[in-house]
């Protein structure tokens, strides 16, 4: 069976690739086709360029599955939440729709919501509409928060404990983090079963604050900081003006998303359902 994946290179993408390159071919749309072959070592995973007509890629391929995990966290450099989210998913469902795929495994987020303040959940919710009329079997992962190694909130840390002796973090935000294993086996499972036409909400079993995150990820990185609660209102202006500072704490967007708690509402099957157990997001 052949498996194209979009964003195979990122935090998440690299986990499900290597786990499902054992079983599967893989084919990974990429910038850098170089980068791939310095990743990964298995024969059966094959890099292509990647081009903006998505679309294109799909039918060329001709993929039995795609698995969808472009994603942006802010937008910079021309990448938009509306381009990355919305309308790169749209092209490769309009492939996918082309060949009559057996399945199309998207992911999105914990909020998604096209009422949201926020782009980012805005254009989430938009692909995911597009998906869900599109006829397709589909799956629609929206993960809280995802812990592991290589998560980026820990390299951010170490970026600003440079110029920064304390944290401050929003005491009144709530989220509910999920290991990376657990996302990755989350995935498997629905490629390897006819689970289909559903969406499921991943989450770990503990929900905390930001500070308690923040704790975390400072002990984790061996950083001693101050973390001080604030009032999420408190990082109003900070985010009013984010776009003309190089390294923002915080985005406009982002103080959007923190309005609601990133936490499983429990209306959706969870981690639990799909592998029967959940692990300790903070243990990695």
């Amino acid at each position: 069976m052949r498996i194209l994946i979009t964003g195979g290179t990122g935090f998440v993408g690299r986990y499900i690739v290597d786990a499902l390159a054992d079983d599967y071919t893989i084919i990974l749309p990429v910038r850098n086709v170089e980068k791939i072959n310095r990743l990964y070592k298995k024969d059966n995973i094959i890099p292509i360029q990647f081009k903006e007509n998505l679309k294109d890629i799909v039918i060329e391929q001709n993929p039995d599955i795609v698995i969808n995990l472009l994603g942006i966290l802010k937008e910079e450099n021309g990448a938009t939440f509306e381009k990355v989210h919305f309308e790169y998913s749209k092209k490769l469902i309009d492939g996918a729709k082309n060949i009559k795929i057996k399945k199309f495994i998207q992911m999105s987020a914990l909020g998604a919501d096209i009422n949201s303040k926020s782009k980012y959940q805005q254009t989430k919710a938009k692909a995911e509409k597009y998906l869900i009329e599109s006829g397709l079997d589909y799956v629609i992962f929206r993960p809280s928060i995802i812990m592991g190694k290589e998560q980026k909130l820990f390299e951010d840390f170490k970026k600003f404990a440079k110029i920064t002796p304390i944290f401050l973090a929003p005491v009144d935000a709530k989220v509910q983090p999920v290991h990376i294993l657990d996302v990755r086996d989350c995935y498997i499972k629905a490629v390897k079963t006819d689970i289909k036409n559903e969406i499921f909400e991943l989450c770990g079993d503990k929900i905390i604050n930001y500070k308690e995150l923040f704790d975390f990820a400072l002990r984790y990185i061996g950083i001693k900081r101050l973390v001080i609660p604030v009032p999420r209102i408190f990082f109003k202006p900070i985010a009013e003006i984010s776009s003309i500072l190089p390294q923002a704490p915080i985005t406009k967007d982002q103080y959007y998303m923190l309005e609601k708690d990133n936490i499983c509402s429990g209306k959706y099957k969870g981690v639990k359902d799909l592998l029967g157990s959940i692990r300790n997001p903070f243990s990695f």
